[in-house]
């Protein structure tokens, strides 16, 4: 067993890259896993698409990412299906280097976060979360299949239900940017978690930041010295995260549909003035 697990909530398109460089490089004795297990392929062109299917169905597989299998059982409440899978990535995880495992994914909190912290007692809790309209445009500028990651605003399972018959698209990313966030709070409260951390995309740039950040975490680290953000879109030939006034108008309409007990809950929208911000 290690010494400590800590896992991250994240929407993704938040700078998880980033991060998992920074925990790697700064903290001592740890693992930082980026959304693993992860692909090392050993083909290329057409046989590396075939490797890849290929192993994500029986080796490295989406259910043991968090996909797949994964979201349908969180959605119908299947604990002793997500109890098995997050046993056989504790196996994997032990293979690991290091006394602490930092997991830096995405995948955490679409359905397995609860079985891992039933399994993990002491498990910190990190949210990176990035400004919601700059996630929803990074995903709409990405072009990806929204439902690989995600379930339904409707399903039974999240905190945040909310009929999607109507949603223009960048509404999905809005959506799970919101209940992700509720679903860290939630597991803040349910499990007791005492080693925890908000920290915003902007702050892995932000030396002082991150320092605190990891004193919080009571994880002993060298100095931060911080490196300009990867933008994996741009690297990719996907265009420049660039807000619109339909963007922020789009938000605006989306908060219209929140309760006001949802909106008091997410602690980022306390002075959020995305006006002020990108028009």
């Amino acid at each position: 067993m290690k010494d400590r697990y800590i896992f991250t909530v994240a929407s993704g398109r938040c700078g998880q890259s980033s991060f998992a460089k920074v925990v790697n490089t700064h903290v001592d004795d740890c693992y930082g896993a980026f959304e693993e297990p992860s692909m090392n392929l050993r083909f290329a062109g057409a046989l590396g698409v075939v490797e890849r299917s290929f192993r994500r169905r029986f080796v490295e597989t989406h259910e043991l990412l968090g996909r797949g299998k994964v979201l349908s059982a969180f959605d119908r409440r299947d604990e002793s299906y997500l109890d098995k899978i997050v046993a056989k990535r504790l196996k994997l995880i032990e293979k690991k280097p290091g006394r602490i495992y930092f997991d830096v994914s995405k995948f955490f909190a679409r359905g397995l976060h609860r079985a891992f912290m039933r399994a993990c007692p002491g498990l910190g809790v990190v949210l990176l979360v990035r400004d919601p309209i700059q996630n929803m445009r990074s995903f709409l500028n990405r072009a990806k299949d929204y439902s690989l990651d995600n379930n339904m605003p409707e399903a039974r399972s999240n905190i945040l239900r909310i009929s999607s018959e109507d949603f223009e698209k960048g509404e999905f990313y809005l959506w799970i940017w919101c209940e992700l966030f509720l679903r860290y709070l939630a597991l803040i409260e349910e499990f007791n978690v005492t080693s925890t951390a908000i920290i915003r995309t902007e702050d892995l740039n932000d030396a002082d930041k991150m320092n605190a950040h990891f004193d919080a975490l009571d994880l002993k680290h060298s100095p931060v010295v911080p490196k300009q953000p990867r933008n994996t879109n741009i690297e990719i030939g996907r265009g420049e995260t660039i807000i619109s006034s339909t963007d922020v108008e789009l938000f605006e309409r989306f908060l219209n549909r929140l309760p006001s007990e949802v909106i008091e809950k997410i602690t980022y929208f306390d002075n959020y003035k995305p006006r002020d911000i990108w028009l």
